[in-house]
């Protein structure tokens, strides 16, 4: 029930042990393996919580349910997932950020202009009523 509430399940079939870490790193959208790094240092420095939290996590948490995954339109979106080439991923995200710069050029453009005054000043007549 816990684990339906907070959409965290195992993940047996990704897992190696018990699918807590894959579990976790499904909801966390990282990759399994850096869950598992952490789990790995968490029982280096922390053996007995850590190991007391695994064991409450696999006996609490359920199964992933089976369930048709949506195929996703591309696997791994990010730049250092993708394989781009760090030329290719720079100029990728240079275009992201000309985009957004000229939304928010436009954006600035119509917060300052004399219409936007107008507008506000009409709406606030209303809002006195």
């Amino acid at each position: 029930m816990a684990s339906t509430l907070m959409n965290l399940y195992r993940d047996k079939r990704n897992g190696k042990l018990g699918g807590v870490c894959a579990g976790i790193a499904r909801k966390a959208g990282v990759e399994p393996w850096l869950v598992r790094v952490l789990a790995v240092t968490g029982l280096v420095f922390a053996s007995f919580l850590t190991f007391v939290l695994y064991m409450a996590a696999w006996l609490l948490l359920e199964d992933r349910p089976d369930q048709p995954e949506p195929e996703p339109a591309h696997v791994k979106s990010a730049g250092w997932q993708s394989g781009l080439s760090p030329k290719e991923a720079l100029d990728k995200l240079e275009g992201k950020l000309r985009r957004l710069n000229g939304r928010v050029a436009e954006m600035e453009q119509l917060l300052t202009s004399r219409e936007f005054r107008l507008r506000r000043e009409f709406n606030d007549l209303r809002e006195d009523k």
